[in-house]
């Protein structure tokens, strides 16, 4: 060590070559191998003993400590964030549809879908962290779009069809469930080629949950929400549509003939 900076033995000591460190590599940084680094890391501290004559051994940072740290605030923070966004967006659709139980109805499929989403994520290997937490997050916004327009669709159409139900969900199923359909394919044909052909890891993860995340959003906004919509038969189907859409027969009357 004669004639070395002590610049080039800081990975393993400090400058006065009192304290040193002792570095484990591992091969990812996913929850499970995290869990099994501390609790080893732990187990031989407390093994051995932290302090000895000479020196003390202290637990200190990396990746893997600090990887912990971020899965902590996410785990402490997915629920406020998602409890936020069911209640916004109940409050809005309540006072959009003069009902509660058509924000509830909405939320119904939107929170079912995060929760596949996040099983989907359990059997790919995915976990939760700050990369994937926005996408639970996304996963409302884009199947409340779905819901609203089909709820309001079967609300028009079942006033056109002289309160018959089942006749409003089939035609509302056949126009905006057609419209709902293609977009949910669409933007699925467009996102998966992420998952594929990116070498990032963000993008890829980002790639395949945004695919699942459409698809379950649409399947469900297609069969469980008319399904709800016909089993519970909710008063609000009789309320005035016309803040949230304007039908084809106003606009036919209202026409002037050329």
């Amino acid at each position: 060590m004669a004639g070395t900076n002590a610049k080039a033995f800081l990975h393993v000591t400090d400058f006065e070559q009192k304290n040193g460190t002792v570095s484990l590599w591992y091969s990812n940084n996913k929850q499970e191998t995290v869990d099994t680094a501390l609790a080893q890391a732990r187990a031989c501290v407390e093994k051995v003993g932290p302090e000895h004559p000479t020196f003390t051994i202290r637990l200190a940072s990396g990746a893997i400590a600090l990887q912990q740290s971020i899965n902590d605030t996410v785990v402490r923070y997915e629920s406020r964030i998602l409890l936020a966004l069911n209640l916004v967006i109940l409050i809005g659709c309540s006072l959009a549809y003069r009902s509660i139980v058509a924000g509830l109805l909405l939320l119904i499929p939107v929170n079912l879908a995060n929760a596949m989403l996040t099983a989907s994520m359990s059997l790919a290997g995915v976990g939760l962290d700050v990369n994937s937490l926005p996408i639970l997050a996304i996963g409302i916004g884009v199947g409340i779009d779905y819901g609203i327009y089909l709820m309001t669709r079967i609300c028009e159409e079942y006033q056109v069809a002289n309160k018959d139900l089942g006749v409003a969900i089939r035609v509302a199923l056949k126009t905006c469930g057609k419209a709902i359909f293609f977009t949910a394919s669409l933007m699925t044909i467009g996102l998966a080629p992420w998952y594929f052909l990116s070498e990032l890891k963000f993008l890829s993860d980002t790639g395949l949950l945004l695919v699942i995340l459409m698809l379950i959003n649409m399947v469900l906004a297609l069969v469980l929400l008319p399904l709800l919509v016909y089993l519970i038969r909710p008063k609000f189907l009789d309320s005035d549509m016309s803040a949230l859409s304007e039908s084809l027969e106003k606009k036919s009357q209202t026409a002037v003939p050329a």
